[in-house]
């Protein structure tokens, strides 16, 4: 009935089964990591994945540089090598937990190959759980811990090794994700109210020796609908109470060119930074994200034993919808991930990574 693995062996259970299946059975159940490591002008970004309840284990890795985008997904059957963190080429190994981690991608059909070690400081920033209801159905409810690290090693493209001692960055989620897993809509004839979400920003960055992290969602109004966050300066912790912002586009568009952010903390200091996006963003569809999968579905659908796809497109354009090209035009979600270099008040400078999504109207930028 029940199979095994070497998990079990530990005494931290929480339900009554083992732990290769979880207590609730919806299919858009998942756990896993994003990693990202980066110098202006290149951008490296890897991810795993576990579905237990469709039996799956899919990931991705790639890089941003030279105004392109190059991708690789890869699929797996879950089961039996449930406690392998490994899919394909690709494997990550839990040296020492919340600290350090390494990411190996081996030789492949892409062209890109990397071994780096992400070294992280101080604790990650626990994010409050999202919750989202639709219909009377748990629609979303995940966890989420993130953290500005650094990152060792080296990462190759066709060959051009590079040695790597860059900024990074990474984050562990889990939990019921509705656009992860096979596609199930969820109806009704009642009026539901729409998500007030209209913008999101999510920033783990280090300038000088500090380092910090925060997010937040506004209206379409420019209303702050949530906020965390902290600083870590030296030995001190640094919790953060709300934060102000100017956000610059490309010229009529829609994407990210820099902006200024003042951090503002419970004492009522404020810590202000500048920032210059540096390279071009990852389009997180050739991660496999939002249906990008050539078979039209998201991550966690299950594609037999072994499952592997390639992608190479142009991300240079901000005025046009880019994404990989089986992607239709009207279905790309485009660039959200920004890597930048950061400046402080004092002059110190540093790096972070920049997600930012608008949805729909955002009126503070005139966006309709």
């Amino acid at each position: 009935m029940f199979r095994l693995t070497a998990f079990d062996d530990y005494p931290f259970h929480q339900g009554f089964t083992p732990f290769n299946v979880p207590v609730t059975s919806d299919t858009h159940y998942q756990d896993g990591y994003y990693f990202a490591w980066y110098r202006p002008g290149e951008h490296w970004f890897c991810g795993l994945r576990v579905h237990p309840n469709t039996n799956v284990m899919d990931g991705y890795a790639g890089v941003v540089t030279g105004g392109e985008q190059r991708s690789i997904r890869f699929s797996r059957a879950l089961r039996p090598r449930y406690d392998e963190i490994a899919v394909g080429p690709f494997r990550i190994d839990i040296l020492e937990p919340m600290k350090r981690q390494r990411l190996r991608l081996e030789e492949n059909d892409s062209g890109l190959a990397f071994d780096v070690e992400i070294t992280s400081p101080g604790f990650p920033f626990m994010e409050a759980p999202h919750l989202h209801y639709r219909h009377g159905k748990l629609f979303n409810h995940v966890l989420r811990y993130s953290q500005a690290s650094r990152a060792a090693g080296w990462s190759s493209i066709e060959g051009d090794r590079r040695e790597v001692d860059w900024h990074a960055c990474r984050d562990h989620s889990w939990g019921i994700r509705s656009t992860m897993g096979p596609h199930v809509p969820v109806r009704g004839t009642e009026t539901e109210d729409r998500d007030p979400r209209a913008i999101r920003i999510w920033i783990p960055f280090q300038v000088g020796d500090d380092f910090g992290f925060f997010h937040m969602h506004e209206d379409r109004h420019g209303n702050v609908l949530d906020f965390e966050g902290r600083l870590e300066i030296g030995d001190r912790i640094v919790p953060l109470a709300t934060a102000r912002h100017d956000l610059r586009y490309h010229e009529g568009t829609r994407r990210l060119s820099g902006g200024t952010i003042t951090l503002v903390d419970h004492a009522g200091t404020e810590h202000d930074l500048d920032f210059e996006v540096s390279c071009d963003p990852a389009h997180p569809q050739g991660f496999g994200y939002t249906r990008g999968w050539s078979d039209g579905g998201h991550l966690g659908v299950y594609r037999g034993e072994y499952a592997e796809e390639l992608d190479r497109f142009r991300v240079d354009d901000p005025a046009q919808a880019l994404g990989p090209d089986h992607v239709p035009v009207e279905r790309r979600l485009g660039g959200t991930e920004f890597t930048s270099v950061f400046t402080r008040s004092d002059g110190a400078t540093g790096m972070g990574h920049v997600e930012h999504m608008i949805y729909g109207a955002y009126e503070p930028k005139g966006f309709e």
